[in-house]
């Protein structure tokens, strides 16, 4: 597959988030989970709790919104099962996709054929999730050609170096050093290219999201965009590209 942006293009950071159960295929509203806000704070430090079976998350956008994947972040390896459910009726729900394979520490990606519609349902079809500090819904960006020969991985490190008054140099470290990702492609088709405007006005340097080498087996990198993404048309409706990605560290 090719190398991928997984991003919230519809708006996931500013839907309502409900935490319910659900039943055959109809959805009830409860106080079945705590810190459920957790899973969408653009941190993977802290977990949900209380995500136990057949609990569900509702999410419900303002408009009916086109989805094509859901990636879900595990702080340890677990067993168990999770679906994402599509609205198709009112308070009735459809699965859009099962992931249920045994999770590991990292990003698991799952992608479905795009649905639009404006309530969404996570739920645990087996098992309590005990793991789960982090998940992003939206559209996927595949890229149409690979970038130019030479990606550029820069390590920032995350020290601070002083001297003393006796001229003795020490180091504070702040944080674990974060990898700065850059990558160009010298030529691009216009749809290319606004896809990519789309992803930058939905994403700009507020939204984290994933950059994947290959599609949906990964590696994955939870990034934002480091700078404005640099276009410049460089012949009739085609066009170079530069796009500078920070690594997150959580």
């Amino acid at each position: 597959m090719a190398k991928t942006f997984y991003y919230d293009s519809g708006g996931l950071l500013e839907a309502t988030i409900n935490d319910g159960t659900y039943s055959g295929t109809s959805w009830s509203d409860s106080a079945s989970m705590t810190n459920e806000s957790r899973l969408v704070d653009q941190s993977l430090s802290s977990a949900v709790t209380d995500f136990n079976n057949a609990d569900a998350l509702k999410i419900t956008f303002p408009i009916s919104t086109a989805l094509d994947f859901v990636a879900l972040y595990f702080s340890a390896s677990e067993t168990d099962n999770i679906s994402l459910y599509k609205l198709v009726a009112t308070n009735t729900f459809n699965s859009a996709i099962d992931i249920t394979s045994e999770f590991s520490a990292g990003w698991t990606v799952g992608e479905f054929n795009s649905v639009s519609t404006t309530d969404w349902h996570l739920a645990s079809t087996s098992g309590d999730i005990e793991n789960l500090t982090e998940f992003i819904v939206g559209s996927k960006l595949q890229f149409e050609v690979n970038p130019e020969i030479g990606i550029s991985e820069v390590e920032t490190f995350g020290t601070i170096l002083n001297t003393s008054m006796g001229g003795i140099e020490y180091a504070v470290k702040k944080h674990e050093p974060k990898t700065n990702i850059s990558f160009s492609f010298s030529s691009v088709s216009e749809t290319f290219k606004n896809s990519l405007q789309s992803m930058e006005s939905a994403v700009q340097n507020h939204k984290k999201f994933i950059y994947s080498e290959d599609g949906v087996t990964g590696p994955f990198h939870y990034v934002r965009l480091d700078s404005p993404i640099s276009f410049k048309e460089v012949s009739y409706q085609r066009h170079s590209v530069s796009i500078s990605l920070t690594e997150q560290l959580s």
